[in-house]
C-alpha cells in the first residue's frame, strides 16, 4: 500500500508483508450511493443478463405463468436473492483477494486437490450444448413458424455465425442496436402488465410460496407438460432465471478486465505467485489495518452494484413475463411449448398496440441472436477459470489460448443436438436442472467454507450476507438433487 513499507516491491509481496488492496474510487467510498455510481460499475453484469433475457425471462417465465398462473411468482423472489447472493460472494472474493474463487477450492476444500473445481467443470462442459442448442433451435422454429424456412437450417446457421462473429469480435455495432432493441422490448413487455389488467391481488398471493399445480386446461391441451413432475417443471424455471454455474464462473472471471480491488493492483502477478506458494489452508495475508479494511469495504461496493443492477433487472423482466404468462397466455389455454416457445409472446406486446406485434418479430431475434453471440465468450471463461484452478499449463495459455477447444466442444455437441430434432425445453432441462440449480447450490457452499477458513476476520462475509448464501445454496442443493431425482423417474 505505502511505498515506505515496502511492501509495493516485488520481493516483498512474494516473501512476506500484508496485502493491501489499490486506493478505491471515490465514488465508491462516498457513503450516499447515487443512481449513476450503480450504472457506472454495471458491466459483467449486464452481460450475464444478456445471456437470459431470450431464454429464462421470454420463454421459460412465460411458460411458468401460463401453466401455473401466479402461483409461482415467489420463485422468482427466491430464485433471484439466491443465486445473486452467490454471485456477488464470489465476485466480492476475486475483487478482495485477486483470485479466482475456483483456485481457491482446488487447494482448500478436503479431498484430492482439485476435485471440486473439476466437478463444477464436468457439469457446466455437459450443460454448454444443451442451452446453446436450446437458443439456437428455439430462434429456428420461430422463423420457421413465420415461414421463412427450415428450422434446423436456421438453428445450424445461427449458431455458426454467432460462433464466428464472437471469435473474431465483429459483433460491436449490431451489440448496440441490440441493447437499444431489446431495452425497448422489455419496456413493452412491462407496460403490457398494466395493460393487460392481471389480477393483482393474484399474483400477490403469489408471492407466498404454498401449493401449486398445472392450470386445468394443461392436461387437456397439452398432456406431455403434465406427464412432466410440477418440481421438474418449476426448477427449470429456477435453472434458467438469471444463468447457471456455467456463466457464473465466467462471470466471476470476467472481473479481470474490470481490474476491480486487487484484480488492479500494480503487482497483481506477484500476489498471485505469493498466493500459489502458499499453504491453501492459511490464512490469505490481507491487511487488516482499519484503513486497509475500509478500502476493501469500498471495492466491495463495485461487484455488489454490478450484481443489483443485473439480478434486479432480471427479477423484474422475469416477473413481467410470467404475469403476462399468467393474464394472456392462461387466459387464451396457450402454452409456450415445443415448436412454439416464442410464438405466442407476440401478445405481450400486441396489447400496448398491435403495430408492435410486428416490433416483437425484429425483437425477439435480435435478442435471441444475442443470446447465442454472448454465450461462446461465457463459457470460454468458465472453461479457463475452472482449468486453471487445477493447471499451470492452462494458466500459462491463457483464456485465449483454450478458445478453439471450447469453441469446438460446444459447436459440435449442439450440432448432435440440434439434428437430433429434441424441442428447446427439452435440450435445456438436464442443463438447466444440474447447471442451473444443482451446481449453483453446491459452489456457494464451497464459499462459504473458504470465506470462514481463508479470509481475515474484517474480510469474511457480512452476517446477512452469510445467511443468504447459507439458505439460498441449501435451497438450491435440496430443489436441484429433488428435481433430480424427479427427472429420472425415481421419486414422482
Amino acid at each position: 500500500m505505502r511505498a515506505e513499507t515496502g511492501r509495493w516491491t516485488l520481493t516483498a509481496l512474494e516473501t512476506s508483508g500484508a496485502l493491501t488492496l489499490p486506493e478505491a474510487p471515490a465514488s465508491l467510498r462516498r457513503k450516499r450511493v447515487s443512481f449513476a455510481t450503480i450504472l457506472k460499475f454495471f458491466g459483467p453484469g449486464a452481460i450475464i443478463a444478456s445471456l437470459t433475457i431470450g431464454s429464462g425471462e421470454s420463454i421459460l417465465a412465460s411458460r411458468e405463468g401460463a401453466v401455473f398462473g401466479y402461483a409461482v411468482l415467489w420463485a422468482v423472489v427466491v430464485g433471484t436473492v439466491a443465486k445473486g447472493a452467490l454471485v456477488y460472494a464470489s465476485n466480492r472474493h476475486i475483487t478482495l483477494t485477486g483470485e479466482h474463487p475456483m483456485t481457491r477450492f482446488a487447494r482448500v476444500l478436503p479431498g484430492p486437490r482439485g476435485w471440486f473445481p473439476l466437478v463444477i467443470l464436468l457439469i457446466c462442459l455437459a450443460s454448454f450444448p444443451g442451452w446453446a442448442s436450446g437458443v439456437t433451435v428455439a430462434l429456428g422454429d420461430y422463423l420457421e413458424s413465420l415461414g421463412a424456412g427450415d428450422a434446423t437450417l436456421y438453428a445450424l446457421g445461427v449458431l455458426a455465425f454467432s460462433a464466428v462473429l464472437s471469435y473474431i469480435g465483429g459483433y460491436r455495432v449490431l451489440e448496440k442496436v441490440q441493447v437499444v432493441i431489446a431495452g425497448l422490448m422489455v419496456l413493452l413487455v412491462l407496460v403490457a402488465v398494466f395493460v393487460a389488467s392481471p389480477d393483482w391481488l393474484g399474483a400477490l398471493g403469489g408471492l407466498v410460496p404454498g401449493d401449486f399445480d398445472y392450470a386445468p386446461f394443461v392436461a387437456e391441451r397439452y398432456p406431455d407438460i403434465v406427464e412432466t413432475s410440477v418440481w421438474v417443471e418449476l426448477v427449470v424455471f429456477m435453472g434458467g432465471l438469471g444463468g447457471g454455474m456455467y456463466d457464473y464462473v465466467g462471470y466471476t472471471g470476467m472481473l479481470r478486465e474490470k481490474k476491480w480491488g486487487m484484480l488492479g493492483h500494480p503487482e497483481a502477478q506477484a500476489i498471485g505467485r505469493r498466493m500459489a506458494a502458499m499453504d491453501g489452508r492459511a490464512r490469505i495475508p490481507l491487511s487488516t489495518d482499519p484503513a486497509d479494511v475500509a478500502q476493501a469495504k469500498a471495492w466491495s461496493r463495485a461487484p455488489l452494484f454490478d450484481m443489483l443492477a443485473a439480478f434486479l433487472a432480471m427479477a423484474i423482466i422475469a416477473a413481467a413475463f410470467m404475469i403476462n404468462g399468467a393474464a394472456i397466455l392462461g387466459e387464451q389455454q396457450q402454452v409456450p411449448a415445443g415448436n412454439d416457445v416464442l410464438t405466442y409472446q407476440s401478445q405481450f406486446l400486441g396489447v400496448v398496440a398491435p403495430v408492435f406485434e410486428y416490433f416483437y418479430i425484429v425483437a425477439i431475434v435480435m435478442v435471441l441472436f444475442g443470446t447465442a453471440y454472448a454465450l461462446w465468450e461465457a463459457y470460454t471463461w468458465t472453461t479457463y477459470e475452472s482449468l486453471a484452478a487445477v493447471s499451470k499449463k492452462v494458466r500459462e495459455r491463457g483464456q485465449r489460448g483454450i478458445r478453439p477447444y471450447v469453441y469446438a466442444w460446444v459447436g459440435i455437441g449442439s450440432v448432435l443436438a440440434i439434428l437430433s430434432g429434441a424441442s428447446f425445453v427439452a435440450l435445456i432441462t438436464p442443463a438447466s436442472i444440474v447447471g442451473g440449480v444443482f451446481a449453483c447450490g453446491i459452489y456457494g457452499a464451497g464459499l462459504l467454507y473458504v470465506d470462514r477458513k481463508n479470509m481475515p476476520g474484517p474480510y469474511r462475509m457480512g452476517r446477512v450476507l452469510r445467511v443468504l448464501v447459507t439458505l439460498g445454496s441449501v435451497f438450491l442443493t435440496v430443489s436441484g438433487i429433488v428435481a433430480i431425482l424427479a427427472y429420472v423417474g425415481v421419486i414422482s
